[in-house]
């Protein structure tokens, strides 16, 4: 079997890709969908022009297109219809509606959709990503109780534990499904090198904000 994974860098889709790739799969490449829209509820669009070098980093391909506001499937399905895979690998762990539809476009053009996620406990999908050791740098926070210090954090047992807590005190998702935080990973199991950021900048706009990612390169693990 063949797969693709949509991915704009953060940790739910990487996790979904190192768990589909358990399974013995191979993998065609990365998918990314650069929305026009910069509240899209479908993709992502924190830093997503790095992803280039998570694949890179994976040694796989990496396909991207642009989406319109009105066309976001259409753009999924365009690119899945031009790159021949037997599985869609995605992130989706609670978004009806995200995943609705991208099993509407699998469907659609006969391949399978495949969610390893779907369904789990925030905290056990935190709990594995430090497992895994992967290196997870939150690059926007949307949230009450989530402030400017958390642009640049790595995810670890500390920041995690900080992290559940603020979650049960303020009533926002700990892995950020709809928006409350978003990720961008720079390394895990299946990554060849390390990402490393050389210059990013910060944008807060009084009670949310983001990490802009300026410079990156790839580093040899030891």
């Amino acid at each position: 079997m063949r797969m693709l994974v949509l991915s704009s860098g953060g940790k739910d889709s990487i996790l979904a890709l190192h768990l589909a790739y358990e399974k013995g799969w191979k993998l065609d490449g990365i998918i990314t969908i650069i929305p026009e829209d910069p509240e899209s509820m479908l993709y992502h669009t924190y830093n997503v022009r790095y992803v280039d070098k998570i694949a890179e980093s994976i040694g796989t391909p990496w396909f991207y297109t642009h989406a319109k506001k009105n066309e976001e499937e259409k753009a999924l399905e365009f690119i899945l219809k031009k790159v021949d895979t037997d599985i869609l690998v995605s992130g989706s762990v609670s978004s009806k509606y995200q995943k609705d539809r991208f099993d509407k476009i699998c469907n659609k053009i006969g391949i399978q959709h495949f969610t390893p996620l779907w369904g789990l406990d925030p905290q056990s999908i935190l709990y594995t990503l430090l497992d895994l050791k992967m290196d997870v740098l939150i690059v926007a926070v949307a949230a009450y109780g989530l402030g400017e210090e958390w642009l640049g954090t790595h995810l670890d047992n500390e920041s995690v534990k900080r992290l559940l807590q603020l979650s049960e005190k303020y009533h926002f998702n700990p892995i950020g499904e709809g928006g409350d935080l978003d990720t961008f990973v720079l390394d895990a199991p299946l990554y060849k090198k390390r990402l490393i950021v050389l210059k990013a900048v910060k944008n807060w706009h009084y009670d949310h904000g983001d990490l802009k990612i300026e410079e990156l390169k790839l580093m040899d693990k030891f």
